[in-house]
């Protein structure tokens, strides 16, 4: 009897065990698949441009399975996205915990390190990275970014032309060597950088100026304050309908763009020639009248406002201008031949 109760119990036991495994598996199955479709709602909105929505959604699924990866992959993307990269770096290096080898994950952390302006720690962690990615456009990105930061110009236009050979028409990289050209005050590359994005004729872009720079309001081009073969100053003078002289704004650093249709405009107008001890130099005089207006030729550091009056701003100068007040502005260019 003993023998018959015992091999019951046994089986019983056996039967009950059973069901508690298949009840866990079956409830850990629910939990997957209900993240599963919380984690796609989430990136539901991501390509809506609904971070904020979608966030939430993430950190709840995290809070229910801490290690779940695809949920610390799109909340690491979508907290950078949302400039809390602090807080990507904390999901990038608990991911590394779980799955220590893993290229994408190194790349999304050296992207925040250069966002919040640590730049050698970006070099660093891609230094992890096996030497198979070393010609990867994203990584090279990166690390031309870093090297930016860390005002090492050569080296970063060491990899950019690295990309350029790879992808000659990669418009981040051509824009990449456009920017140091500008950095390293390099004429001849930001001449041939400029063609090279914008063409010879830049299209018109209306009366405004972007925060890149444009030179008037015709072309959107690139401006550089320095050269050796220009030399471009401005003289603004305020006069009122009587033609009397309010103020003289001088300026003694111009931007100029180094691009053909910089040429272009000063063929339109007499020049002379100038020799010294310094050499030779065509000289290009401009004189413009006009009406407070928004007004960028060259420069970048006026602004004219009017409604019922006026202000000019430039330089750190505030003039309070009266209906009837014009501007004339002188501009001298000088190129050394």
């Amino acid at each position: 009897m003993n023998m018959i109760n015992k091999k019951y119990r046994l089986l019983f036991f056996g039967i009950f065990s059973f069901g508690i495994i298949f009840l866990v598996s079956e409830t850990a199955n629910a939990i997957d698949e209900n993240n599963d479709e919380l984690i796609e709602s989430a990136m539901n909105f991501i390509k809506i441009d609904r971070i904020d929505k979608a966030i939430p959604i993430l950190e709840e699924v995290l809070e229910k399975d801490p290690n779940n990866l695809n949920a610390l992959k799109n909340l690491a993307v979508a907290y950078t996205d949302t400039k809390m990269c602090n807080e990507s770096i904390k999901l990038y290096d608990k991911i590394l915990e779980i799955k220590s080898n893993s290229p994408e994950i190194f790349y999304g952390k050296a992207v925040c390190f250069n966002d919040i302006g640590e730049p050698e720690k970006a070099l660093l962690t891609l230094k992890q990275l096996d030497e198979k990615f070393d010609s990867d456009n994203n990584i090279l990105s990166t690390k031309i970014a870093a090297h930016i930061l860390l005002h090492e110009f050569e080296i970063a236009k060491k990899y950019t032309e690295k990309i350029l050979e790879n992808k000659p028409d990669s418009k981040s990289a051509n824009y990449y060597m456009l920017l140091l050209s500008f950095y390293m005050k390099d004429h001849v590359l930001a001449e041939k950088y400029l063609v090279k994005i914008f063409g010879n004729e830049p299209k018109k872009i209306g009366s405004s100026c972007s925060t890149i720079g444009c030179m008037g309001a015709t072309p959107f081009l690139f401006p550089m304050k320095h050269s050796e073969n220009f030399e471009i100053t401005a003289q603004i003078q305020v006069r009122n309908e009587s033609n009397a002289l309010i103020a003289i704004i001088d300026s003694k650093t111009i931007n100029y763009t180094p691009h053909p249709i910089f040429e272009k405009i000063l063929s339109n107008y007499d020049t002379e020639f100038i020799q010294n001890e310094f050499g030779t130099f065509e000289v290009t005089k401009i004189i413009q009248k006009s009406k407070p207006m928004i007004n960028s030729y060259f420069m970048d550091r006026t602004q004219f406002f009017y409604n019922d009056y006026s202000i000019l701003f430039a330089y750190n100068l505030a003039i309070p201008l009266e209906p009837g007040d014009y501007i004339i502005t002188e501009w001298i260019i000088q190129k050394k031949i």
